[in-house]
């Protein structure tokens, strides 16, 4: 293995799953985001000063997370190259959703995922901020999940990013299950 300390910007660790984050009616696609809590239910998104997003989640209380399957990467691309200080994202790219119920974002139909998150933090790490919310509510595709809650993953393909604009998705044959004890 070979080792550097030239590290400038790293891509060692994708693929991630993509996050679409929404605040008003702005959507930026994010690979840096994680859940922190079970309980309480806690999730976080890391972003840029140089976003939009950034500007608008600095401003808002809250903020919504969607989960997109591989087959809409065309538009996650799309939202992904546009800048929401430029052009209305939703309108622009006809993307379907509803107002949150509780939070202020919108909630993506073509999602199977979706979470309603109040900001209940946000820290400056290096180059980047990370916004914490509490997930005050779920919106899921109940047809996709299997009886424990889990995406079943005969019908879902999530969408991974694989850096650098590439995204690719999993195959549900190399699925490993492990018993714990």
């Amino acid at each position: 293995m070979k080792s550097t300390t030239d590290i400038g910007k790293f891509y060692y660790f994708f693929p991630q799953a993509v996050a679409v984050v929404g605040i008003d009616e702005n959507v930026m696609p994010a690979a840096w985001h994680t859940p922190i809590s079970a309980e309480p239910p806690l999730y976080g998104v890391v972003v840029s000063p140089k976003r939009h997003t950034f500007e608008l989640l600095q401003k808002r209380n809250s903020f919504t997370i969607n989960f997109f399957e591989h087959d809409q990467a065309h538009l996650v691309a799309k939202i992904g190259s546009t800048s929401g200080r430029d052009i209305n994202k939703l309108k622009e790219f006809n993307i379907k959703f509803v107002p949150a119920e509780k939070v202020n974002g919108p909630i993506l139909q073509d999602s199977y995922a979706g979470y309603e998150c109040e900001k209940i933090a946000a820290s400056e790490y290096g180059d980047h901020f990370l916004f914490i919310g509490k997930i005050v509510l779920i919106h899921y595709k109940e047809e996709l999940m299997n009886s424990g809650r889990l995406l079943d993953e005969k019908k879902v393909s999530p969408m991974l990013y694989f850096g650098q604009d590439r995204y690719i998705t999993i195959d549900p044959q190399t699925l490993s299950v492990f018993k714990r004890k």
